[in-house]
């Protein structure tokens, strides 16, 4: 037979102490294969077309004598990798096994077999079959003598069962390998987020230490900010106390230097506390525990203005309507201060003014306040947001440079930013933003 009608062929095995079964079976299932006969049959019970005449028959046939041998060729087929389908066994083969016992033994070696005893006489009941076989679908029952056409349909349809069963064997094999490559992959997912997990603990406690440190170094913080205000401030007092009383007490004696000294050490003494005033605020700015509420800016502003009492030479206005914003009013009140006052207070021309103004940037306000002070060179833009940071201006200004530096921290507390625009000689325009 060729390799190609062994391709397409089915594998049968009969196992027969009689050799006239053997040439019965050859003649049903493989000599009237090529008949028209059959092949009509087969279209008129299976509803298939027939055959293909160019491949001699559709089963390879074995045979076997004896129980023992047709086990041998099971096992001898599966290692070939080429296993039986089907196997007509014969129920009485003295004297040797029987066929209950060949079929035990067939399915010990390939469970996968189909299986068909052939019988004459009822030498076991069906109850008694099943008790030593067990229930499988596998096993069929023919009673001698046959018909060709009951072993023609039974080898038809038992070898594709056989060849289906493969299939779904075979699928069900590769859904178990996607089941397993994918457990596979959710087992080494699950190790990912568990480490992962273990990780976040970890910074989660890790947060939780640096969040107990701050806390302790605010409060260290504060309790220094409280010496500060105390042990620095008071002798600053006795120091601007005694130097008025000798200036009070001995001005006549003094010469025009020695109280030109003098009234420059109280000035510098006045300096001094006025930035000790200024780190004070800045270490308090955003520490302070303050509910937000709603502010109407428009009658907010004018009252933070007057509490600055600005000269008459000096114009302060609200270029438009102020909105109603939710915020922290002392901040609020302290961020308008601090820029107004630094507008005035670095004021160079004899009628100077400040406005202030509001736009709706849609989910954020943007607020100004503009001056047509002395004005800053662009070089000093970022600087003079730093602490202590001040611009080499007019003597008679005394800054701490400490207020702009608490205006844009209050700014950023609110999640905002700051910047400024300036041009030299005409005069500066601070914005912030703040979202709604």
């Amino acid at each position: 037979m060729s390799d190609m009608v062994k391709e397409m062929a089915h594998r049968i095995l009969i196992i027969d102490d009689n050799s006239n079964i053997h040439k019965d079976f050859e003649t049903i299932l493989v000599e009237e294969e090529t008949g028209t006969g059959l092949d009509a049959l087969r279209t008129e019970v299976f509803g298939e077309e027939p055959a293909d005449h160019t491949v001699k028959s559709r089963y390879e046939l074995d045979f076997a004598s004896q129980g023992q041998e047709g086990c041998e060729k099971v096992g001898q087929a599966l290692a070939q990798g080429r296993p039986y389908e089907l196997a007509f066994v014969d129920m009485r083969m003295p004297p040797g096994w029987d066929g209950l016992q060949t079929i035990e033994q067939i399915w010990r070696i390939d469970p996968n077999v189909q299986a068909v005893i052939c019988t004459a006489y009822s030498d076991y009941s069906w109850e008694e079959i099943t008790n030593r076989l067990g229930k499988s679908q596998n096993l069929l029952i023919l009673k001698k003598p046959f018909d060709s056409a009951e072993v023609a349909q039974l080898a038809s349809a038992l070898t594709k069962k056989w060849v289906l069963a493969g299939q779904a064997s075979l699928k069900t094999e590769q859904l178990e390998h996607k089941v397993k490559e994918r457990t596979d992959e959710l087992a080494a997912i699950n190790e990912q987020l568990k480490a992962e997990i273990v990780e976040r603990e970890q910074a989660q406690q890790k947060q939780s230490e640096l969040i107990k440190t701050v806390d302790n170094v605010n409060k260290e913080l504060k309790e220094f900010v409280s010496i500060v205000s105390h042990d620095l401030k008071a002798p600053l007092r006795g120091i601007t106390t005694l130097a008025n009383w000798i200036l009070e007490d001995s001005s006549d004696s003094f010469d025009e230097q020695a109280s030109e000294q003098l009234n420059l050490l109280v000035d510098r003494v006045e300096r001094m506390h006025n930035l000790i005033d200024g780190v004070l605020a800045y270490s308090r700015a955003g520490r302070r525990e303050e509910n937000t509420i709603s502010v109407d800016l428009g009658k907010f502003i004018p009252e933070a203005i007057d509490m600055l009492a600005p000269p008459e030479n000096i114009s302060i206005t609200i270029k438009n309507e102020m909105p109603v914003i939710d915020c922290q009013e002392t901040h609020l009140m302290q961020l308008f201060q601090n820029l107004v006052d630094n507008a005035i207070k670095y004021m160079d021309k004899p009628q100077g003014w400040v406005k202030i103004g509001c736009t709706d940037e849609g989910s954020f306000w943007k607020f100004s306040v503009a001056d047509n002070g002395p004005g800053i060179e662009e070089k000093h833009f970022d600087g003079i947001f730093k602490m202590f940071s001040t611009l080499p201006v007019a003597k008679e200004v005394k800054g701490t440079g400490v207020g702009l530096t608490v205006a844009k921290k209050i700014v950023e507390l609110h999640g905002g930013k700051i910047w400024v625009e300036s041009e030299v000689g005409k005069g500066s325009t601070f914005f912030f933003i703040i979202p709604k």
